[in-house]
């Protein structure tokens, strides 16, 4: 039903521009992704020697309402290709933004978070020459917020520089051995970006105190001789991140690496990041890219913490701790090579070729028994991407 009025409303928008004040120009952009893991060892979101055109493809509008006097209304709606329902169709932006001074901007509404180089059009698989940012930097499961930010432009020592401060929470959904809701407050992110030539640097902040249903994790938080270092109640969590990106003639060169962690709580404390280069050849881009990602999980003491946990709530042995459960959902390292090539057609379409070689070695139950096990995933996508 929300969807369904969400849609009403744009299309009472579009259909009806006489009774409306605003000049509203609407925009958009599309990926029709395909793709086939040849492994067979479930590591790959794509279906062992299957072509799948659900996993990354998308469509989205955007729609911006000038409403004069320097301010704006930006809306954008996406379907994105989902394996189990299809299409499942999101409202990612919704803000209002206002000019403060010639090089000045405030936004209110729902925001995307400026965690990296891609943020702003993390989605617009046209941007960037992946089919799919690297997962070993990108691998956060939210990307937006609702609240307020602002971004100042300016000049400094030859260079153009670019300060984002945002200011809001997240309600959704975060990885804790499955989905979970979560909720993230006081979420304060800072993201300082400069230019000069051909060369973009930045670094970002962020910082949120983070919920977690406490149901989700009472049953191991009771092994623990502190329960509160188990919890997810208000924990400060922060996300730390630089990147680079500059060209030398028909060369190009880029890295971002993050670290990501959540003290006194389950989640693991992870770091990643990716290191490539491409090289331009008329409508050609040839690209390389090695990513990695490590994660380390926490670990806990007291009279129960190596207890069985089936034991301990009264029933059958389950052949897990809290230790053991622990080591499943954080550690372990991970490791991606992609190689690809992107063609340009026209000004805005591109068609895309990327082979993905994942190799990932952890813990892949909460057995006490269990040991780290190598898995991997080699995918071959194709993409046809464009904005209009």
């Amino acid at each position: 039903m929300r969807n369904r009025i969400l849609w009403a409303l744009t299309f009472c928008l579009f259909v009806f521009p006489p009774f409306a004040a605003a000049e509203v120009q609407i925009n958009g952009f599309a990926s029709i992704v395909s793709g086939i893991d040849f492994e067979d060892e479930g590591q790959g979101a794509y279906g062992n020697r299957t072509v799948d055109n659900l996993q990354e493809s998308k469509v989205a509008l955007q729609w911006t309402a000038d409403l004069e006097k320097g301010i704006r209304f930006v809306g954008q709606t996406m379907a994105r290709g989902n394996a189990t329902t299809g299409f499942a169709l999101n409202y990612d932006w919704a803000y209002f933004d206002f000019n403060v001074g010639d090089s000045a901007k405030l936004k209110f509404g729902r925001l995307r978070i400026p965690f990296y180089k891609y943020s702003d059009y993390l989605d617009v698989g046209y941007a960037y020459h992946w089919i799919t940012p690297p997962t070993a930097m990108y691998s956060l499961e939210f990307s937006n917020m609702d609240g307020v930010s602002y971004q100042q432009n300016f000049e400094f020592s030859g260079m153009e520089h670019a300060l984002n401060i945002a200011i809001g929470q997240y309600q959704g959904i975060l990885d804790l051995n499955g989905p979970v809701n979560s909720t993230l407050e006081n979420l304060i992110a800072i993201n300082w970006a400069t230019t000069m030539d051909n060369h973009d640097f930045y670094i970002a902040y962020a910082q949120a105190d983070v919920y977690v249903p406490a149901t989700d994790v009472a049953g191991l938080s009771a092994l623990a001789g502190t329960p509160g270092d188990v919890l997810v109640n208000g924990d400060y969590g922060f996300f730390i991140g630089t990147g680079y990106q500059g060209t030398y003639g028909d060369i190009g060169v880029f890295f971002e690496y993050s670290i990501v962690q959540v003290k006194d709580s389950v989640f693991a404390d992870s770091s990643g990041g990716y290191l490539g280069g491409s090289y331009t050849m008329g409508d050609y881009i040839y690209h390389v890219t090695y990513g990695t990602r490590k994660a380390e999980e926490k670990t806990y003491t007291g009279p129960l913490a190596d207890f069985d946990i089936g034991t301990a709530g009264g029933g059958a042995a389950s052949g897990a701790t809290l230790n053991s459960t622990v080591r499943s959902i954080g550690n372990g390292d991970g490791t991606t090579i992609t190689l690809g090539v992107r063609k340009d057609i026209g000004v805005s379409t591109a068609i895309k070729i990327d082979l993905d070689l994942y190799t990932e070695d952890r813990v892949q139950t909460d057995q006490v028994t269990a040991t780290s096990e190598e898995k991997k995933s080699t995918t071959l996508k194709f993409a046809i991407e464009t904005m209009f």
